[in-house]
This record gives structure tokens, C-alpha cells and sequence, in this order.
């Protein structure tokens, strides 16, 4: 499995340098014992043409995402819009393109150094099971400020004081877990703003449907990455209330989509939203 690393760009110098340099840009530090900072394995550096693809399918296809471990994506804004559709799957951030006059290979070098230090200390948090519980969070129906914060600070880790930010978003979720009160168990509950109970199961006997139509590929992705990195798309949170609430409702689906729900005791939930 492969770290995908690709900018996102129309500028000729940008796509010119990382044929020709590829992992070389990284910093050192980062490519020193087979990128152990950034989760070991192989990494890939390269540039999509925007001038030639346009679409975000093209995008998509051309990255081969089903086979990374994660996909950091650096885009020049040639590509309208592509923060908006793909952050919250990929790690995307924006990047100004080189000035002229100055070398390009240092400036992508810099670039590619603040953006996979912030890459690597959320990585790090995601691979602890307390946060990626968080992270993982239907996005559509845990109702909670918190996650707009969070996917605001995922989805441009570069150009703030990512570690400490992301750390506070974290200790005020966590500050949301709680045992239900009606219980004699001990679970611990992500509990949103209506009072809905999440917890990321072990169970693997519900499955998120694939089918296209009536899904798209997107719905598939969001089940698959997370802010870029891959998580186990198999296992599902369930949702349930305190108290024996109802959970008959309706919810927003993978694909936007309102739909009903008729189970009262819970529900089985999928990061990407399907139910």
C-alpha cells in the first residue's frame, strides 16, 4: 500500500519539477527509514494536469486511491471547487503557485514540508482508536459544532498551528463522551447535540451498500478515506438514545439523500453516512 502525495495544477514549472524530482522534494527527515514518520510503506509524488483533465472523475481515477493507505492532494485552485468535494475524504490543501524568479524545486520542497508534518501528526492521531472514533464520525448526522470546526482545520492543515488547533477540536469531542445514564454498563458514548448516542462497533455483520446507481463513487471513497487516510470501511457506529429512545427518524444518507429509519432500539450507521 501507498502514500499517494499529488498536486493538483495548471502550472507547467510545478508539473515539470515533480516528474523530474519526485520524492526527492521531501524534506529529509521525512524520507529517512522507508518515510516511517509518514506511516512507513511507499510514497508517490506527482502532478495532475489540470490543462488536460478537467473533471473530478478524471481526478479520481488517474490518483488509483482504492490502493493508497492515504491521498494528500495540493492544488493550485485550478480545479474549481475540489477543497469542497474531496476534503473530507483526502488530506487537500491549497498551495500558491511558485514565484517567479526563485527556484522551484526549493518552494515545492517547503511546501511539501508544512503540509506532510501536519499530514504526519494528524496520522499519528488517527491511528489512536480514542480519536479516530472522532474523526470517523458520520459527518451528516452527528450534529455537533465541532465537527464543522474539525473539517475546516482537515481540510487545510497547512496554514495554521494544525497540531495544537486539531488537539483542541479533540479534547472538547471528548469532553462528549458519556455512559448512557439509564445503563448498568460501562460503554462510552460520542453524544451529539439531539441526544443521539454514537459508538463505533467491532461488528462486521451490517454492510455499506456499493451499488451504482443508486450510489455514486463518492459514497464508496467516504467509506474508505477519512481527511486522507484509509480506515476499516467493514465496521459501523451504533446510534442509539438514552433511556430507550426512539431511534424511528429520518437521516441523511451517504449520497445526500433524506430516508426514514423504522427501528426504534438503533441503528446501524457507516462513516459515509449510509444507514
Amino acid at each position: 500500500m501507498t502514500l499517494v502525495v499529488a498536486f493538483v495544477t495548471a502550472d507547467a514549472s510545478v508539473i515539470e519539477t515533480v516528474a523530474a524530482k519526485k520524492t526527492a522534494l521531501l524534506p529529509n527527515e521525512l524520507r529517512v527509514n522507508g518515510f516511517a514518520a509518514l506511516g512507513g510503506g511507499d510514497v508517490t509524488l506527482s502532478a495532475f494536469d489540470t490543462r488536460v483533465g478537467s473533471s473530478v472523475q478524471q481526478l479520481l481515477s488517474w490518483l488509483g486511491w482504492e490502493k493508497a493507505t492515504g491521498v494528500v492532494v495540493l492544488t493550485d485552485g485550478s480545479m474549481p471547487g475540489l477543497v469542497d468535494i474531496l476534503g473530507d475524504h483526502f488530506s487537500v490543501h491549497h498551495f500558491d503557485p511558485p514565484q517567479y524568479g526563485k527556484k522551484v524545486d526549493n518552494q515545492l520542497a517547503a511546501i511539501l514540508s508544512r503540509c506532510l508534518r501536519a499530514f504526519s501528526y494528524f496520522s499519528n492521531r488517527f491511528t489512536d482508536g480514542k480519536y479516530q472514533q472522532i474523526f470517523r464520525l458520520p459527518l451528516r448526522n452527528f450534529h455537533a459544532p465541532e465537527i464543522a470546526v474539525m473539517r475546516d482545520l482537515c481540510r487545510d492543515m497547512m496554514h495554521r498551528n494544525y497540531g495544537r488547533e486539531i488537539d483542541g477540536v479533540l479534547r472538547n469531542m471528548r469532553l462528549r463522551q458519556k455512559p448512557k445514564k439509564a445503563s448498568d454498563y460501562a460503554d462510552v458514548y460520542l453524544v451529539d447535540d439531539n441526544g443521539n448516542h454514537f459508538q463505533l462497533g467491532p461488528e462486521h455483520h451490517a454492510q455499506a451498500e456499493t451499488a451504482i446507481p443508486p450510489h455514486d463513487q463518492l459514497c464508496i471513497l467516504s467509506n474508505n478515506l477519512r481527511f486522507g487516510r484509509r480506515f476499516d470501511g467493514t465496521t459501523h457506529y451504533n446510534v442509539s438514545r438514552d433511556n430507550g429512545g426512539s431511534m424511528v427518524g429520518v437521516y441523511v444518507d451517504c449520497h445526500g439523500k433524506i430516508r426514514s429509519h423504522r427501528k426504534r432500539t438503533h441503528l446501524n450507521m457507516f462513516t459515509n453516512d449510509y444507514f
